[in-house]
């Protein structure tokens, strides 16, 4: 299994490396018919968190734009998925197409002006933007402004929620492979390193962007729909919540920006000291979440993959300077 994506693997997608992941996915496959529905639904929020991070790192990881406005993806893809399955009477599985599609054409969309910026007027351009979609969408009689909708009971199935959610972040966690280890991921972290060297060297930057934001829309508003069904209310303050951008920033830092396992890492921990959190202490939660964020931050700047990346770097150093060693005795 890859330690991160900037590393040599070993054997790329081998039966070695895949067993770990099959294994794991087999577990959650199992999960609704060996446990409680209260851990089902601590597993299908832990997936929605996996969904999203990795969406995340899809972009800002590899290019190390990082997206503030991230929200407005989740946001669309939950109106999109709502406004389909309400209004068109789509069935949901087509309906949550619809809304990742939807997130996705907006990303490509924004990604023509709002990609020309750079480092700090990148970030507070796509905050600007989200908030700006926050308020039209709660002005707006064509999606019930403030209002919102609720999704009708007959549309409530914890189970076949729970296998969309898994799909959506298994998807994703393939997707987040399948760029680092292609042509578009080999430019996107030339860019990330050096954006003008990448391009003195024929790097269409805008295109490999705009691809990326696009890709990463549409996971994002796909998770976004899924866990609207599951929630089965959508308003404006809520499907453009900025708490959800900060957590999902929080849960990459914390495991790791531009790796696979990372966001995967961050999401399993910061979720569930949340979710304890949040029963155990229901009115300091968030203050002990957030110092929890700051002091992990402080201590691992490149996240929970950069301590293990320095780890096995050291012991392969040690080794080879004992090898030496044998060889000149």
């Amino acid at each position: 299994m890859a330690l991160d994506g900037n590393m040599k693997e070993k054997g790329g997608l081998s039966i070695g490396n895949l067993i770990p992941w099959i294994a794991v996915a087999a577990l959650l496959a199992v999960a609704p018919y060996i446990v409680n529905a209260a851990l089902v639904s601590f597993l299908f929020f832990f997936l929605m968190w996996v969904a999203l991070s990795q969406s995340f790192n899809l972009f800002t990881g590899l290019t190390g734009y990082v997206n503030f406005g991230f929200v407005v993806f989740y946001g669309l893809g939950g109106y999109g998925m709502t406004l389909s399955l309400l209004r068109l009477n789509l069935p949901i599985y087509l309906a949550l197409l619809v809304g990742g599609l939807i997130a996705a054409a907006f990303a490509m969309v924004v990604s023509l002006p709002v990609l020309r910026l750079r480092g700090a007027y990148f970030a507070i351009a796509m905050l600007s933007l989200a908030q700006a979609v926050f308020v039209i969408f709660d002005n707006w009689n064509f999606v019930n402004s403030a209002t919102g909708y609720t999704i009708p009971v007959q549309y409530y199935n914890p189970q076949l929620q729970y296998y969309a959610m898994l799909v959506i972040a298994a998807a994703t966690c393939l997707a987040v492979y399948l760029v680092m280890h292609s042509k578009l991921g080999l430019a996107l972290r030339a860019i990330k390193q050096n954006e003008e060297a990448a391009v003195s060297l024929g790097v269409n930057s805008t295109l490999y962007k705009s691809i990326t934001l696009a890709i990463s829309g549409f996971f994002a508003g796909l998770a976004g729909g899924a866990a609207i069904w599951a929630i089965t209310i959508i308003d404006p303050p809520s499907a453009f919540d900025t708490t959800v951008t900060l957590t999902v920033i929080s849960m990459t830092m914390l495991g790791g920006f531009g790796t696979l396992l990372g966001p995967i890492i961050g999401s399993a921990i910061l979720y569930s000291v949340e979710y304890y959190l949040g029963l155990t202490y229901p009115y300091l939660h968030l203050i002990i979440f957030g110092a929890i964020i700051i002091g992990t931050v402080l201590a691992m700047p490149h996240g929970i993959m950069g301590v293990l990346r320095e780890y096995f770097l050291k012991g392969r150093v040690a080794r080879a300077t004992e090898e030496e060693i044998k060889v000149k005795e």
